[in-house]
């Protein structure tokens, strides 16, 4: 499962097949599940991120009945629950913010055709 959140919202199967999510609540779910990739999501996390501050009566029930309109929408998308709250259970590389905060971070690579340059002079 590939899951992109910069630019328009786009998930694809492990096969590369694109999945479409309807409805801003649904894709919403998705989105803060997928920020969180491979880490639990509280449950007052999801239903703040979802509905703000107005959410509605039984927001618990709410966001269950969500999550499970997310599993009938894209059954291959992972989503565990847990007593904290839902995990999507992929690794954080499949979703391309995670991947691309970790290339961010990471130091940069030799220039290509060549070696690295030399240190900065100390002084």
């Amino acid at each position: 499962m590939r899951i992109a959140l910069l630019g328009p919202l786009e998930v694809r199967t492990d096969a590369g097949r694109p999945v479409q999510v309807g409805g801003p609540r649904l894709r919403t779910l998705l989105i803060l599940l997928a920020l969180e990739a491979g880490r639990v999501a509280t449950t007052q996390w999801l239903i703040d991120g979802v509905w703000g501050e107005a959410p509605p009566v039984g927001a618990a029930n709410a966001l269950q009945a969500l999550v499970s309109r997310l599993r009938r929408a894209v059954p291959e998308l992972p989503v565990e629950s847990h007593p904290a709250g839902y995990r999507l259970a992929i690794p954080p590389d499949q979703v391309d913010v995670a991947r691309f905060e970790r290339l961010v971070g990471a130091p940069p690579g030799p220039p290509r055709g060549g070696p690295p340059p030399p240190p900065p002079p100390r002084g």
